[in-house]
């Protein structure tokens, strides 16, 4: 998209644009629209699990008398379980690796890939504004066209 287009003001039509081509212009931004709102949701999702596997960790039993706990298969779905070293939890890290980490550092890393894809998720939400104003724009410049056609029609008649 060019510039123009991204700024141009609500009373006159992008410069060198025709009326077929401004309606491409606003295809295309209403998909770039979808796009970022199913990757912020997305996003928020990863989030929501590395914020339950936070807790979840948190929650781990500390003393060696009773070990037993339930075991999250899903956000709604637990399992019995028995926790054999209290000491070591088993972190997933992607792609079906998984490493022994303390349960403190296990936290820690759950906290610093929350807060990477709030980073990540920040960055998505501005972009998408700024694609929902030039949306408005366009949409208004549309608009604008349309009463002109309709005065014209109006004037011949």
């Amino acid at each position: 998209m060019s510039a123009a287009t991204a700024s141009a003001p609500s009373d006159q039509q992008p410069a060198g644009l025709s009326m077929a081509q401004i309606e491409q212009v606003r295809t295309q931004l209403q998909s770039d629209i979808e796009m970022l709102q199913s990757s912020i949701q997305r996003l928020q999702y990863a989030q929501e699990g590395f914020g339950e596997s936070m807790l979840a960790v948190s929650r781990l039993p500390t003393n060696n008398q009773d070990n037993s706990l339930l075991v999250p298969l899903s956000s709604s779905m637990y399992v019995p379980g028995r926790l054999s070293d209290p000491d070591h939890v088993l972190v997933d890290v992607g792609t079906g690796f998984f490493i022994e980490m303390r349960p403190k550092k296990a936290q820690d890393y759950f906290k610093r890939k929350h807060d990477y894809i709030q980073v990540e998720i920040d960055k998505l939400q501005k972009v998408l504004y700024d694609k929902l104003l030039t949306r408005q724009q366009i949409n208004g410049i549309i608009q604008m066209h349309l009463q002109q056609q309709q005065q014209q029609q109006q004037q011949q008649k």
